[in-house]
């Protein structure tokens, strides 16, 4: 390891206060894109009007078409589901929460995510509600 980064890491132990930290983990304020708040707004009407349940994964799909699917990719979309309904249940805290900004790149990234994740199975099959 290089003396210099050593150095620059060694002089910044314990200088940062207990409020500096829990600062630097608070959610910014941010310009989201018009299509990540689109998103999330038609995920959360998903969701208050009960077609899909955050804590009932199997509700995410369209049946249809995952009887249609061959057991290969249904295997695959049951795997996914899991992590989706995390994702979704983070997205829609975060949104809600009044102790976060409205419009954050941190939950930017988190919509991000959640659709890198069905994004997996949807190159194949358009199996989600969302």
């Amino acid at each position: 390891m290089p003396d210099d980064y050593k150095k620059t890491m060694g002089a910044h132990q314990g200088n940062i206060t207990e409020d500096d930290q829990k600062k630097a983990g608070q959610a910014i304020s941010g310009k989201m894109e018009d299509k990540h708040k689109q998103f999330i707004l038609n995920l959360i009407k998903l969701i208050e009007s009960g077609e899909i349940n955050p804590m009932v994964p199997q509700t995410f799909v369209k049946k249809e078409v995952y009887d249609s699917m061959p057991e290969e990719w249904q295997d695959k979309t049951d795997l996914i589901l899991v992590n989706l309904a995390d994702e979704i249940r983070m997205v829609v805290d975060f949104w809600k929460s009044t102790e976060t900004p409205d419009e954050s790149p941190q939950l930017d990234t988190m919509v991000e995510a959640l659709w890198h994740s069905k994004q997996k199975i949807e190159v194949e099959y358009d199996v989600f509600k969302f």
